[in-house]
């Protein structure tokens, strides 16, 4: 008996002593816990940056890929991203920018329905500490400024239509060129005197019968349509952007237009896909749009890192034509 029970009392403090051991251990695994969690809320949080776009208009093909390649680029790298589309409407870009404001956004993001008037709410954004950039068109008092070349890239689409006449016509004499313009945006004159001066330069006997603005397809389709009557010879269409490029393109197939040159810029898919298919759409100009949104987050970053950015920021220009379509 009293060796039995000896086995019982020394079995009874070996369990007692390893309940201490365990709960011991977990005491400790207990205190570990919670500064884990701590340290990994902090690396976490460290980019979890709130960041805002306002889009002037997201009907534009180009707009849609951008803001793709922002809301991308800006989720790997661990960023929430508000997108506003204000329809071209100043007024509530306006409104959409304060919005963003009083919400403590990180960064805002702008591609302006007209620059000069959102001076005064950008300053109110960097005022408040929230650096602003500007995309496409520049904004006055912005933190950085993301854009192609403005004269480069039309130069660029305007030496596509002059190469075409050169090629394509008989004499250069023969090439009656309309030029869509952008008269409600005057930053976009660099890139008007860039497409004129790109054809005219390899052409210089082409003679240009119009210059109507035009920056959407509906507007496109329908200063194609006016110009085809008082100029039906018209056959060198040279546009500020694709939108109003496939609008012009509409116009001429529904008049039966052939031998016809229809450049935009851009590098829409619509656009591209127009060129594949052969005829009177002959060329665009990527600037990588998808590209160009990633290019945004990547320079908010810089700026975090090292401050604002005076000098703009250039995005790649690549022609695209017949003859590297391919590559798209």
């Amino acid at each position: 008996m009293r060796k039995n029970a000896k086995k019982i009392i020394s079995s009874i403090l070996l369990t007692a002593l390893m309940c201490v051991i365990f709960t011991g251990c977990s005491m400790d695994s207990g205190k570990s816990e919670p500064a884990e969690k701590s340290e990994k809320k902090e690396s976490s949080g460290d980019g979890n940056l709130q960041i805002a776009y306002s889009l002037h208009d997201l009907s534009n093909t180009y707009f849609v890929t951008l803001a793709d390649g922002f809301s991308e680029k800006a989720k790997e790298e661990g960023m929430d991203v508000t997108i506003q589309d204000c329809k071209m409407d100043v007024a509530t870009q306006i409104a959409t920018i304060e919005n963003f404001i009083s919400q403590k956004k990180d960064a805002i993001f702008i591609t302006p329905v007209d620059e000069k008037a959102l001076e005064g709410v950008v300053k109110k954004a960097t005022d408040a500490g929230i650096p602003v950039i500007s995309m496409n068109l520049e904004i006055p008092g912005r933190t950085a400024f993301i854009t192609p070349n403005e004269y480069a890239f039309g130069e660029a689409g305007g030496k596509i239509a002059g190469e075409w006449i050169k090629e394509n016509l008989e004499k250069e004499e023969d090439a009656k060129v309309v030029l869509f313009t952008a008269p409600e945006q005057p930053s976009l004159a660099e890139r008007i005197r860039g497409l004129k001066e790109g054809c005219l330069n390899i052409a210089p006997k082409a003679e240009v019968v119009a210059e109507q603005g035009a920056i959407t397809t509906e507007a496109g389709m329908s200063a194609a349509e006016t110009i085809l009557q008082a100029h039906p010879d018209a056959n060198v269409i040279v546009c500020n952007n694709d939108a109003s490029a496939l609008g012009a393109y509409e116009a001429f197939k529904a008049a039966n237009k052939t031998n016809v040159c229809i450049v935009g810029l851009d590098a829409t898919p619509e656009a591209i896909n127009k060129i594949k298919e052969g005829g009177n759409y002959v060329g665009t100009v990527d600037i990588d749009p998808y590209g160009t949104g990633a290019l945004a987050i990547e320079t908010l970053q810089k700026i975090i890192k090292d401050g604002p950015i005076e000098d703009p920021v250039y995005v790649n220009l690549i022609p695209v034509t017949s003859e590297n379509i391919s590559d798209y």
